[in-house]
């Protein structure tokens, strides 16, 4: 039994060396002048860190600018994804009415069609609403794409959670709306980890639409940003390996603070039946 639980051990320590790999490399990467990236060895560790290399991607490749849109553009349409997907989810479970099952039939469809698939409809719309060139342009169809694995994963998640816990809350006085944000919400919170782990790396790292859509520098996102940037500063590959670690830095950070919850949700169901 030892000698199999070892050898499990050295499976996953390989298979984790192996995907962290690539990421501690381009750190070293990013901290290197530009004769070391030419001259050294590929392997080799910088003999003088170049933390400038972070402060010139920073600042003279406008990277803050591209960073602050992502960040507006990814949390405003996870959050509101979120916020739509539990409320249809919880409409869709609990308020059964004629055609609910229907409703979530239509909304699974949604899941077969690839969001680029929508990309010459969705631009000939904005650009008559007069949406074309602002981050909303972006922002509504991220929002459409991630509602269906949304209310798909809340709606069954939800399915699991007894009604007793809710009947419990009417006979003490609380409404439909209360029993969602004080009863409901608090014991989705593995769910919606879940669902925002993938629309927050899907949206972030979304490019064909946003190159499309957004014509405006300004409004860059950081996937259009990282183009721009490897076309002005192409001979300085030291910041352009520092703005591609910024752009990776909120995913992997975002991932630890929700994974934890993730896990939770595989045994939530299970605990609460």
């Amino acid at each position: 039994m030892k000698l199999k639980k070892w050898g499990k051990m050295l499976i996953l320590i390989v298979f984790s060396i192996i995907q962290i790999f690539p990421l501690l490399w381009l750190i070293n990467f990013s901290l290197k002048s530009n004769s070391e990236i030419y001259t050294a060895s590929t392997f080799s560790f910088p003999k003088v860190p170049m933390f400038s290399n972070y402060i010139d991607a920073w600042i003279k490749g406008n990277v803050a600018n591209y960073f602050l849109n992502s960040v507006v553009v990814t949390f405003l349409s996870v959050g509101l994804t979120i916020v739509l997907g539990c409320m249809m989810g919880y409409a869709i479970t609990r308020m059964r009415f004629k055609g609910s099952n229907a409703v979530l039939t239509f909304l699974m469809i949604g899941m077969m069609v690839p969001i680029h698939a929508t990309l010459i409809p969705l631009f000939l719309i904005m650009q008559k609403a007069g949406l074309l060139n602002t981050r909303w342009c972006i922002i509504i169809p991220y929002i459409a794409a991630g509602l269906p694995l949304t209310v798909f994963i809340i709606s069954n998640f939800l399915k699991s959670i007894p009604r007793e816990l809710e009947e419990a809350a009417f006979m003490d006085g609380c409404g439909v709306i209360r029993s969602f944000v004080y009863i409901i919400i608090p014991v989705l919170k593995p769910a919606i980890a879940t669902v925002s782990i993938f629309a927050y790396m899907t949206n972030w790292n979304e490019f064909i639409m946003a190159s499309t859509y957004l014509q405006s520098s300004k409004l860059y996102t950081l996937p259009i940003g990282l183009t721009a940037f490897r076309g002005a500063y192409s001979a300085e590959l030291g910041p352009m390996a520092a703005a591609i670690i910024i752009t990776c830095v909120p995913l992997v950070a975002f991932y630890c603070i929700c994974s934890e919850q993730v896990e939770k949700s595989f045994t939530a169901g299970a605990v609460l039946k």
